[in-house]
């Protein structure tokens, strides 16, 4: 059994597009190319990876089995890449990430501040990314890490690793009509504006809570808790950003009727461009980075 590299890639871009025709677009390929590697690869591992009877090909069993031990491999060998890069280049003079505002910085200040120590002459910029500009950060080579709110799915070529999570609760000011309402019901909540920041567009929020129609939408964080406290609507925060308030009573958090008891938990990441060769003191961020333990 001779298995190359390049029919794992295949392998695993066809599991995720579900699509032979859109795994041969995305990999710059002709679809029979996507074809032959994948039939080569069953006949080397002696077993079906694909059924092909629909109208798509769907992961068999045994390819549904392989997928994780496929990408395990993948993985390592774009550890191995990008170690061996890293030793092999200079320090660089600057290094960029990007943290969404809902990322609990506080967490990784002792990680910055070990940085500033080891590598005192390089330039640190931390971005902010607007909407749901995290990932098209990374892509476009603004930074070259990024920190920020877990999504369902991440596109072909965007690595991650799970820090942590966050609880987010739904809030509003202590004298807002909706701070008095035993039991709030969805439609309790489409009735008055909901606060609501762009970056959580994508991976914030469940379709309950797109029935509001009066929406206002805002870029900063900051913004956002400021509006909140003055009593001009509802909003989806991090706990730990109004904890004080919480405590002190001059915000409440509102009580959904279909979640009483429920915590909402949402995963912080640590995500990167698979194919970036990032130099030493990105590879020292992201392995230090990578190491953090975060909830709030």
């Amino acid at each position: 059994m001779d298995v190359s590299l390049e029919q794992l890639l295949v392998f695993q871009a066809a599991a995720r597009e579900k699509s032979f025709s859109e795994t041969a677009r995305k990999l710059g390929k002709a679809q029979s190319a996507v074809s032959s590697a994948i039939a080569d690869l069953e006949i080397d591992l002696g077993v079906s990876l694909f059924d092909r009877k629909g109208r798509y090909p769907l992961l068999t069993h045994a390819g549904g089995a392989l997928l994780p031990e496929v990408e395990a491999i993948l993985s390592h060998r774009d550890s191995l890449k990008e170690r061996a890069h890293a030793l092999a280049s200079s320090s660089e003079a600057r290094v960029a990430i990007a943290i969404e505002d809902a990322f609990p910085t506080a967490e990784i200040a002792a990680v910055l501040a070990d940085m500033s120590r080891s590598f005192p002459s390089v330039q640190l910029d931390i971005l902010q990314p607007t909407g749901g500009g995290l990932l098209e950060m990374l892509v476009n080579g603004e930074a070259t890490l990024g920190l920020g709110c877990a999504r369902p799915h991440y596109p072909t070529g965007i690595g991650f690793r799970r820090l942590g999570d966050v609880v987010l609760i739904n809030a509003a000011r202590y004298d807002h009509p909706l701070a008095g309402t035993e039991g709030v019901r969805f439609s309790h909540l489409a009735d008055h504006v909901q606060l609501f920041l762009a970056a959580q567009t994508g991976h914030l929020l469940t379709s309950e809570y797109l029935k509001s129609p009066r929406r206002w939408v805002v870029e900063s964080q900051v913004t956002l808790l400021n509006l909140l406290k003055s009593g001009l609507g509802w909003a989806i925060v991090p706990r730990r950003l109004v904890a004080s308030e919480l405590q002190g009573g001059e915000i409440a958090e509102l009580r959904l009727d279909a979640y009483p008891f429920t915590d909402w938990r949402v995963g912080l990441d640590l995500v990167w461009k698979i194919d970036d060769r990032p130099g030493v003191v990105a590879a020292w961020l992201k392995t230090e980075l990578g190491r953090s333990q975060i909830s709030g």
